[in-house]
């Protein structure tokens, strides 16, 4: 099959925003698995205690 510039150009435009949010959308699932991973480490402890002075 053959390609046209303007097949190549509106794949390129679709592909754009998803390569400009990928490092924020990888960020993002970063965050998520590590509070997941720190939830299920701290099941079934207690909280710490807030050390602010009040």
């Amino acid at each position: 099959m053959k390609t046209t510039f303007i097949s190549e150009f509106l794949n390129a435009a679709k592909d754009a925003p998803r390569l400009y949010f990928a490092p924020l959308a990888g960020a993002a699932n970063a965050i998520k698995a590590e509070f997941s991973r720190v939830k299920k480490e701290s099941a079934g402890q207690v909280p710490l205690a807030s050390s602010a002075k009040q």
